[in-house]
């Protein structure tokens, strides 16, 4: 265990790493009666119980940590349904087309200025941006197979720098 008050932890998401990330994650840190911010919106969850979506990796996440955490923030974005949603559109766009108006790393970086949590996970790619407002934060990035997880961001591959970590755990 490092003694550090802040932890940030960029993942990967496919689901086949999960438990190996959640293994790393609480050998770095206590789980345990901390507060917990995760890279979900409460609108995410809601549509989730209505069966829009299904479970995603943040939503494991979150069931695995409410019994263990004295909190679970649910930091992200919340998203976007139109009223009649093209979902042909939306394989093709991605999470672009539930965030019209994506502002998904201020707000996560504003719910830690105001919720103070004391361990942050979100996808790999919003955690480098993260750290850069955060700096003090104990960060470990999950990268996939020595790379970016996010192809489709065009940061895919292993050229992609990440932004000061404390630990890079490679995921194979």
């Amino acid at each position: 265990m490092h003694l550090v008050k802040n932890y940030l932890f960029g993942i990967a998401y496919p689901q086949n790493f999960f438990d190996k990330q959640v293994s790393k994650i609480e050998r770095i840190c206590n789980m345990r009666d901390k507060v917990l911010m995760l890279e979900l919106s409460a609108s995410y969850e809601e549509n989730v119980i209505k069966g829009i979506f299904k479970p995603n990796f943040a939503c494991r996440l979150a069931e695995r940590y409410r019994p263990i955490c004295s909190k679970v923030i649910l930091g992200d974005q919340e998203i976007t349904i139109p009223e009649n949603p093209d979902w042909i559109l939306s394989l093709v766009m991605g999470e672009d087309y539930f965030y019209p108006d994506n502002r998904r790393d201020e707000i996560m970086r504003q719910t830690i200025e105001r919720e103070r949590p004391d361990i942050v996970i979100v996808g790999n790619g919003h955690s480098n941006r993260i750290k850069e407002h955060f700096s003090d934060f104990y960060y470990t990035v999950f990268e996939e197979d020595g790379g970016y997880s996010s192809s489709f961001t065009g940061h895919a591959g292993p050229q992609y720098e990440w932004n000061n970590p404390n630990k890079i755990i490679t995921l194979r």
